[in-house]
Protein backbone atom coordinates (compact mmCIF):
# COMPACT_ATOMS: atom_id res chain seq x y z
CA UNK A 1 0.00 0.00 0.00
CA UNK A 2 1.51 3.15 -0.71
CA UNK A 3 2.37 6.05 1.59
CA UNK A 4 -0.80 8.66 0.32
CA UNK A 5 -3.11 5.50 0.75
CA UNK A 6 -1.74 4.87 4.07
CA UNK A 7 -2.10 7.95 5.39
CA UNK A 8 -5.70 8.35 4.34
CA UNK A 9 -6.64 5.13 6.11
CA UNK A 10 -4.87 6.08 9.07
CA UNK A 11 -6.59 9.34 9.60
CA UNK A 12 -9.80 7.13 9.50
CA UNK A 13 -8.10 4.65 11.56
CA UNK A 14 -7.35 7.48 14.33
CA UNK A 15 -10.92 8.83 14.20
CA UNK A 16 -12.19 5.23 14.51
CA UNK A 17 -10.33 5.08 17.77
CA UNK A 18 -11.35 7.84 19.53
CA UNK A 19 -14.82 6.72 18.62
CA UNK A 20 -14.00 3.50 20.30
CA UNK A 21 -13.62 5.03 23.28
CA UNK A 22 -16.00 7.66 23.24
CA UNK A 23 -17.94 7.54 26.63
CA UNK A 24 -21.02 7.80 24.46
CA UNK A 25 -20.33 6.85 20.83
CA UNK A 26 -24.13 7.50 19.42
CA UNK A 27 -23.36 11.22 20.18
CA UNK A 28 -20.48 11.15 17.25
CA UNK A 29 -20.85 14.17 15.25
CA UNK A 30 -19.61 13.85 11.12
CA UNK A 31 -19.91 17.37 10.89
CA UNK A 32 -17.55 18.31 13.80
CA UNK A 33 -14.83 15.87 12.68
CA UNK A 34 -15.27 17.42 9.02
CA UNK A 35 -14.74 21.15 10.61
CA UNK A 36 -11.50 19.91 12.42
CA UNK A 37 -9.72 17.95 9.63
CA UNK A 38 -10.55 20.88 7.16
CA UNK A 39 -8.85 23.04 9.88
CA UNK A 40 -5.69 21.02 10.05
CA UNK A 41 -5.68 20.87 6.36
CA UNK A 42 -6.11 24.56 5.78
CA UNK A 43 -4.13 25.83 8.49
CA UNK A 44 -1.49 23.76 7.51
CA UNK A 45 -1.45 24.69 3.80
CA UNK A 46 -1.55 27.90 4.87
CA UNK A 47 1.41 28.03 7.74
CA UNK A 48 3.57 25.93 5.40
CA UNK A 49 2.50 26.76 1.78
CA UNK A 50 1.67 30.75 1.27
CA UNK A 51 4.49 32.66 0.95
CA UNK A 52 3.18 35.34 2.78
CA UNK A 53 2.76 33.11 6.18
CA UNK A 54 5.86 31.64 5.30
CA UNK A 55 8.02 34.27 5.37
CA UNK A 56 5.89 35.95 8.24
CA UNK A 57 6.99 32.97 10.31
CA UNK A 58 10.58 32.78 8.57
CA UNK A 59 10.90 36.40 10.07
CA UNK A 60 9.66 35.23 13.49
CA UNK A 61 11.95 32.72 13.39
CA UNK A 62 14.95 35.18 12.81
CA UNK A 63 13.39 37.28 15.68
CA UNK A 64 13.54 34.08 18.38
CA UNK A 65 17.39 33.19 16.38
CA UNK A 66 18.31 36.65 17.82
CA UNK A 67 16.19 36.38 21.44
CA UNK A 68 18.67 32.80 21.57
CA UNK A 69 21.62 35.04 20.76
CA UNK A 70 20.66 37.41 23.50
CA UNK A 71 19.98 34.74 25.98
CA UNK A 72 23.22 33.13 24.90
CA UNK A 73 25.15 36.41 26.00
CA UNK A 74 23.53 36.41 29.36
CA UNK A 75 24.46 32.88 29.19
CA UNK A 76 28.11 33.72 28.70
CA UNK A 77 28.41 36.60 31.38
CA UNK A 78 27.39 34.48 33.86
CA UNK A 79 29.24 30.94 32.64
CA UNK A 80 31.72 32.09 30.62
CA UNK A 81 32.64 29.16 27.75
CA UNK A 82 30.19 26.70 29.44
CA UNK A 83 27.65 28.98 28.89
CA UNK A 84 28.76 29.01 25.14
CA UNK A 85 31.09 31.51 25.00
CA UNK A 86 35.09 31.11 23.58
CA UNK A 87 36.61 28.01 24.64
CA UNK A 88 39.85 29.05 26.52
CA UNK A 89 41.12 25.42 25.19
CA UNK A 90 41.14 23.03 21.83
CA UNK A 91 38.51 20.32 22.00
CA UNK A 92 40.07 16.78 22.04
CA UNK A 93 39.91 15.04 18.70
CA UNK A 94 37.20 12.80 18.67
CA UNK A 95 34.94 14.42 21.26
CA UNK A 96 34.61 17.78 19.94
CA UNK A 97 31.12 18.81 21.30
CA UNK A 98 31.15 21.04 24.20
CA UNK A 99 27.38 21.49 24.27
CA UNK A 100 25.98 21.43 27.93
CA UNK A 101 21.72 21.87 27.59
CA UNK A 102 21.49 22.93 31.14
CA UNK A 103 23.64 26.21 30.76
CA UNK A 104 23.22 27.08 26.76
CA UNK A 105 20.04 25.87 25.95
CA UNK A 106 17.65 26.64 29.16
CA UNK A 107 18.78 30.18 29.32
CA UNK A 108 16.37 31.19 26.29
CA UNK A 109 13.41 29.54 28.19
CA UNK A 110 14.19 32.43 31.17
CA UNK A 111 14.29 35.55 28.65
CA UNK A 112 11.13 34.00 26.29
CA UNK A 113 9.40 33.87 29.63
CA UNK A 114 10.08 37.29 30.83
CA UNK A 115 9.36 38.87 27.36
CA UNK A 116 6.10 37.03 27.28
CA UNK A 117 5.43 38.52 31.12
CA UNK A 118 5.84 41.74 29.68
CA UNK A 119 3.87 41.31 26.38
CA UNK A 120 0.93 40.13 28.62
CA UNK A 121 1.65 43.05 30.84
CA UNK A 122 1.13 45.13 27.98
CA UNK A 123 -1.73 43.70 26.46
CA UNK A 124 -0.15 41.86 23.16
CA UNK A 125 -0.63 38.59 24.28
CA UNK A 126 -3.87 39.29 25.66
CA UNK A 127 -4.93 40.79 22.22
CA UNK A 128 -3.74 37.93 20.14
CA UNK A 129 -5.65 35.23 22.89
CA UNK A 130 -8.75 36.72 22.68
CA UNK A 131 -8.97 36.80 19.04
CA UNK A 132 -8.49 33.59 19.00
CA UNK A 133 -10.73 32.98 21.93
CA UNK A 134 -13.40 34.18 19.47
CA UNK A 135 -12.49 31.96 16.51
CA UNK A 136 -12.72 29.12 18.42
CA UNK A 137 -16.07 30.11 19.85
CA UNK A 138 -17.21 30.56 16.34
CA UNK A 139 -15.78 27.05 14.70
CA UNK A 140 -16.15 24.95 17.23
CA UNK A 141 -19.33 26.50 19.89
CA UNK A 142 -17.23 26.14 22.82
CA UNK A 143 -17.71 28.22 25.59
CA UNK A 144 -15.55 31.58 26.55
CA UNK A 145 -13.81 29.82 29.29
CA UNK A 146 -13.06 26.98 27.12
CA UNK A 147 -12.02 29.29 23.89
CA UNK A 148 -9.64 31.23 25.80
CA UNK A 149 -7.51 28.09 27.37
CA UNK A 150 -7.47 26.72 24.27
CA UNK A 151 -5.98 30.00 22.76
CA UNK A 152 -3.48 30.91 25.84
CA UNK A 153 -2.10 27.52 25.96
CA UNK A 154 -0.05 27.85 23.06
CA UNK A 155 1.29 31.26 24.46
CA UNK A 156 1.68 30.21 28.08
CA UNK A 157 1.10 26.38 28.39
CA UNK A 158 -1.15 24.05 30.09
CA UNK A 159 -0.83 24.92 33.74
CA UNK A 160 -0.79 28.47 33.49
CA UNK A 161 -4.07 28.74 30.42
CA UNK A 162 -6.81 27.03 33.11
CA UNK A 163 -5.12 29.79 35.87
CA UNK A 164 -6.64 32.70 33.19
CA UNK A 165 -10.97 31.02 33.79
CA UNK A 166 -9.85 29.69 37.06
CA UNK A 167 -12.89 30.61 38.81
CA UNK A 168 -15.12 29.71 36.32
CA UNK A 169 -13.58 25.96 36.30
CA UNK A 170 -16.01 24.45 38.74
CA UNK A 171 -19.04 25.52 36.49
CA UNK A 172 -17.64 23.89 33.73
CA UNK A 173 -19.36 20.32 32.24
CA UNK A 174 -17.22 17.17 32.24
CA UNK A 175 -16.65 17.78 28.31
CA UNK A 176 -15.60 21.24 28.92
CA UNK A 177 -12.60 20.46 31.40
CA UNK A 178 -11.70 17.41 29.00
CA UNK A 179 -10.92 19.71 26.07
CA UNK A 180 -8.74 22.04 28.20
CA UNK A 181 -7.27 18.65 29.66
CA UNK A 182 -6.36 17.30 25.80
CA UNK A 183 -5.66 20.90 24.20
CA UNK A 184 -3.43 21.18 27.35
CA UNK A 185 -1.47 17.78 26.29
CA UNK A 186 -1.69 18.36 22.34
CA UNK A 187 0.50 21.20 22.17
CA UNK A 188 3.91 22.97 23.46
CA UNK A 189 4.34 26.01 25.35
CA UNK A 190 5.95 28.93 23.69
CA UNK A 191 9.25 28.46 26.23
CA UNK A 192 9.67 24.47 25.90
CA UNK A 193 9.34 25.97 21.71
CA UNK A 194 12.43 27.82 22.02
CA UNK A 195 14.24 25.03 24.68
CA UNK A 196 13.35 22.86 21.57
CA UNK A 197 14.37 24.88 18.94
CA UNK A 198 17.74 25.47 20.01
CA UNK A 199 18.17 22.15 20.81
CA UNK A 200 17.26 21.01 17.32
CA UNK A 201 18.53 24.50 15.31
CA UNK A 202 21.57 22.65 14.27
CA UNK A 203 20.54 19.81 12.61
CA UNK A 204 16.89 21.69 11.33
CA UNK A 205 17.41 25.08 10.92
CA UNK A 206 13.56 25.94 11.30
CA UNK A 207 13.10 23.62 13.96
CA UNK A 208 10.90 26.75 15.72
CA UNK A 209 9.15 27.76 12.84
CA UNK A 210 8.09 23.52 12.67
CA UNK A 211 7.24 23.21 16.12
CA UNK A 212 5.05 26.91 16.11
CA UNK A 213 3.09 25.31 12.96
CA UNK A 214 2.54 21.98 14.50
CA UNK A 215 1.15 23.23 17.59
CA UNK A 216 -1.17 25.70 15.58
CA UNK A 217 -2.40 22.99 13.36
CA UNK A 218 -3.03 20.49 16.69
CA UNK A 219 -5.58 22.63 18.36
CA UNK A 220 -8.62 22.57 16.19
CA UNK A 221 -8.21 18.65 16.13
CA UNK A 222 -7.27 18.68 20.06
CA UNK A 223 -11.29 20.51 20.30
CA UNK A 224 -12.89 17.72 17.93
CA UNK A 225 -11.17 14.62 19.48
CA UNK A 226 -12.04 15.48 23.04
CA UNK A 227 -15.61 15.95 21.50
CA UNK A 228 -15.55 12.67 20.47
CA UNK A 229 -14.33 11.04 23.35
CA UNK A 230 -16.20 13.08 25.72
CA UNK A 231 -19.04 14.05 24.30
CA UNK A 232 -21.54 16.08 26.77
CA UNK A 233 -23.39 19.53 26.85
CA UNK A 234 -21.34 22.84 26.03
CA UNK A 235 -22.21 25.97 27.42
CA UNK A 236 -23.05 28.29 24.82
CA UNK A 237 -22.00 31.70 27.47
CA UNK A 238 -19.69 33.07 25.31
CA UNK A 239 -19.37 36.63 27.29
CA UNK A 240 -16.24 38.54 26.56
CA UNK A 241 -13.86 37.24 29.60
CA UNK A 242 -12.09 39.98 31.13
CA UNK A 243 -8.30 39.34 30.79
CA UNK A 244 -6.23 41.48 33.12
CA UNK A 245 -2.48 42.02 34.06
CA UNK A 246 -1.75 41.16 37.31
CA UNK A 247 1.70 42.78 37.45
CA UNK A 248 2.02 46.08 38.85
CA UNK A 249 5.03 47.33 36.20
CA UNK A 250 6.95 45.98 33.27
CA UNK A 251 9.62 45.54 35.56
CA UNK A 252 7.30 43.38 37.71
CA UNK A 253 5.93 41.66 34.48
CA UNK A 254 10.07 40.57 33.84
CA UNK A 255 10.65 39.76 37.25
CA UNK A 256 8.16 37.41 37.77
CA UNK A 257 8.69 36.00 34.15
CA UNK A 258 11.60 35.31 35.33
CA UNK A 259 11.23 33.50 38.87
CA UNK A 260 8.32 31.72 37.32
CA UNK A 261 10.89 30.63 34.46
CA UNK A 262 13.71 29.46 37.06
CA UNK A 263 10.82 26.97 38.27
CA UNK A 264 9.92 25.22 34.93
CA UNK A 265 13.72 25.06 34.13
CA UNK A 266 14.55 22.98 36.91
CA UNK A 267 11.64 20.91 36.55
CA UNK A 268 12.90 20.19 32.74
CA UNK A 269 16.44 19.78 34.59
CA UNK A 270 15.13 17.37 37.26
CA UNK A 271 12.56 14.91 34.77
CA UNK A 272 15.72 14.77 32.26
CA UNK A 273 17.63 13.20 35.05
CA UNK A 274 15.25 11.11 36.00
CA UNK A 275 13.59 9.80 33.07
CA UNK A 276 17.00 9.55 30.79
CA UNK A 277 18.45 8.08 33.96
CA UNK A 278 15.42 5.46 34.40
CA UNK A 279 15.64 4.38 30.80
CA UNK A 280 19.12 3.80 31.07
CA UNK A 281 18.93 1.19 34.43
CA UNK A 282 16.17 -0.06 32.15
CA UNK A 283 18.21 -0.88 28.65
CA UNK A 284 21.28 -2.32 31.14
CA UNK A 285 18.44 -4.68 32.86
CA UNK A 286 17.29 -5.69 29.23
CA UNK A 287 20.72 -6.57 28.03
CA UNK A 288 20.76 -9.28 30.86
CA UNK A 289 18.30 -11.43 29.15
CA UNK A 290 20.13 -14.04 27.03
CA UNK A 291 18.49 -13.02 23.13
CA UNK A 292 20.43 -13.98 20.01
CA UNK A 293 21.47 -11.11 17.65
CA UNK A 294 20.63 -7.66 18.53
CA UNK A 295 20.32 -6.79 22.03
CA UNK A 296 16.79 -5.81 23.42
CA UNK A 297 16.60 -2.06 24.37
CA UNK A 298 13.72 -0.14 25.85
CA UNK A 299 13.75 1.54 22.04
CA UNK A 300 13.85 -1.29 20.55
CA UNK A 301 10.42 -2.38 22.19
CA UNK A 302 8.67 0.93 21.85
CA UNK A 303 9.68 0.52 18.09
CA UNK A 304 7.71 -2.51 17.96
CA UNK A 305 4.35 -1.91 19.66
CA UNK A 306 4.28 2.12 17.56
CA UNK A 307 5.60 0.61 14.28
CA UNK A 308 1.95 0.02 13.31
CA UNK A 309 1.04 3.59 14.28
CA UNK A 310 4.18 4.84 12.35
CA UNK A 311 2.69 2.90 9.28
CA UNK A 312 -0.69 4.05 9.61
CA UNK A 313 1.00 7.69 9.70
CA UNK A 314 2.53 6.83 6.30
CA UNK A 315 5.98 7.60 6.98
CA UNK A 316 8.50 6.19 4.47
CA UNK A 317 8.38 2.54 4.57
CA UNK A 318 11.98 0.87 6.75
CA UNK A 319 11.41 3.68 8.85
CA UNK A 320 8.58 2.28 10.79
CA UNK A 321 10.46 1.01 13.85
CA UNK A 322 12.51 4.19 14.17
CA UNK A 323 9.55 6.27 14.41
CA UNK A 324 7.65 4.09 16.85
CA UNK A 325 10.45 4.34 19.12
CA UNK A 326 10.47 8.35 19.03
CA UNK A 327 6.72 8.13 19.60
CA UNK A 328 6.97 5.58 22.38
CA UNK A 329 10.13 7.72 24.24
CA UNK A 330 7.77 10.33 24.08
CA UNK A 331 4.41 9.13 25.58
CA UNK A 332 6.74 7.51 28.09
CA UNK A 333 9.02 9.82 29.20
CA UNK A 334 8.36 13.76 27.27
CA UNK A 335 9.53 15.34 24.32
CA UNK A 336 11.97 16.85 24.92
CA UNK A 337 13.87 13.21 25.72
CA UNK A 338 12.30 12.04 22.23
CA UNK A 339 13.52 15.26 20.54
CA UNK A 340 16.85 14.26 21.78
CA UNK A 341 16.89 10.72 20.14
CA UNK A 342 15.89 12.34 17.07
CA UNK A 343 18.55 14.51 17.17
CA UNK A 344 20.61 12.03 17.95
CA UNK A 345 20.45 9.76 15.36
CA UNK A 346 22.97 9.45 12.84
CA UNK A 347 22.17 11.67 9.09
CA UNK A 348 19.96 9.51 6.66
CA UNK A 349 18.79 7.47 9.61
CA UNK A 350 14.66 8.87 7.67
CA UNK A 351 14.07 9.79 5.17
CA UNK A 352 12.75 13.64 4.96
CA UNK A 353 9.36 12.93 5.05
CA UNK A 354 9.80 10.60 7.69
CA UNK A 355 11.46 13.36 9.81
CA UNK A 356 9.22 15.66 8.97
CA UNK A 357 6.40 13.60 10.00
CA UNK A 358 8.15 13.24 13.85
CA UNK A 359 8.87 16.01 14.05
CA UNK A 360 5.27 17.26 13.85
CA UNK A 361 3.71 14.19 15.95
CA UNK A 362 6.31 14.58 18.82
CA UNK A 363 5.17 18.19 19.80
CA UNK A 364 3.07 17.95 22.17
CA UNK A 365 3.09 17.49 26.32
CA UNK A 366 1.22 14.25 25.70
CA UNK A 367 3.31 11.98 28.23
CA UNK A 368 2.78 10.32 31.18
CA UNK A 369 3.79 12.76 33.65
CA UNK A 370 2.29 15.68 32.27
CA UNK A 371 -1.00 14.48 32.86
CA UNK A 372 0.14 13.42 36.34
CA UNK A 373 0.87 17.47 36.26
CA UNK A 374 -2.02 17.99 34.85
CA UNK A 375 -4.16 16.31 37.11
CA UNK A 376 -2.96 17.66 39.84
CA UNK A 377 -3.14 21.02 38.83
CA UNK A 378 -6.63 21.39 38.02
CA UNK A 379 -7.96 19.31 41.30
CA UNK A 380 -6.16 22.21 42.85
CA UNK A 381 -7.91 24.55 40.97
CA UNK A 382 -11.33 23.36 40.91
CA UNK A 383 -11.47 20.66 44.19
CA UNK A 384 -15.50 20.10 43.20
CA UNK A 385 -13.98 18.42 39.91
CA UNK A 386 -11.40 16.87 41.28
CA UNK A 387 -13.29 13.47 40.94
CA UNK A 388 -13.37 13.74 36.76
CA UNK A 389 -10.09 15.22 36.36
CA UNK A 390 -8.28 11.94 37.82
CA UNK A 391 -11.16 9.56 35.87
CA UNK A 392 -10.61 11.60 32.06
CA UNK A 393 -6.47 11.71 32.66
CA UNK A 394 -5.79 8.46 30.76
CA UNK A 395 -8.76 9.24 27.68
CA UNK A 396 -6.54 12.69 27.73
CA UNK A 397 -3.52 11.57 27.23
CA UNK A 398 -4.93 8.72 24.74
CA UNK A 399 -7.00 11.87 22.94
CA UNK A 400 -3.71 13.94 22.83
CA UNK A 401 -1.68 10.99 21.39
CA UNK A 402 -4.18 11.13 18.45
CA UNK A 403 -4.58 14.56 17.86
CA UNK A 404 -0.34 14.53 16.88
CA UNK A 405 -0.82 11.47 14.81
CA UNK A 406 -3.59 13.80 12.86
CA UNK A 407 -1.38 16.41 12.27
CA UNK A 408 2.23 14.36 11.27
CA UNK A 409 -0.42 12.38 9.11
CA UNK A 410 -1.78 15.44 7.18
CA UNK A 411 1.56 17.54 7.04
CA UNK A 412 2.92 14.03 5.73
CA UNK A 413 0.11 13.51 2.72
CA UNK A 414 0.78 17.43 2.33
CA UNK A 415 4.20 16.56 1.66
CA UNK A 416 3.52 13.45 -0.71
CA UNK A 417 0.83 15.54 -2.62
CA UNK A 418 2.09 19.04 -3.34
Amino acid sequence: MGEIARGLLGLVAFIGIAWLISEKRSSFSLRAVAIGLASQIVLALLLTRLPVVTGTLGGLARGVDSLQASAGAGANFVFGYLGGGPQPFQAAAGNPSTFIFGLQVLPAVLLVSALAAVLWHWGVLRWIVRGAAWAFGRMFGVSGAVGVSTAACIFLGMIESPLLVRPLLPKLSRGEIFIIMVDGLSVIAGSTMILLGTMLAPKMPDAFTQLLTASLISTPMAIVMARIIVPSDISRDRARLPLESSYRSTLDAMTHGTINAVKVAAYVVALLIVFVGTMALIDTSLALIPVTGAPVTLASIFGWLFAPVAWLMGVSSGDYQTVGSLLGTKVAANEVVAYGRLFALPAGSLSAKSQLVITYALCSFGNFGSVAILIGTLAAMAPQKADEVVQLGPKAIAAAFLTTCMTGTIVGLLYSII
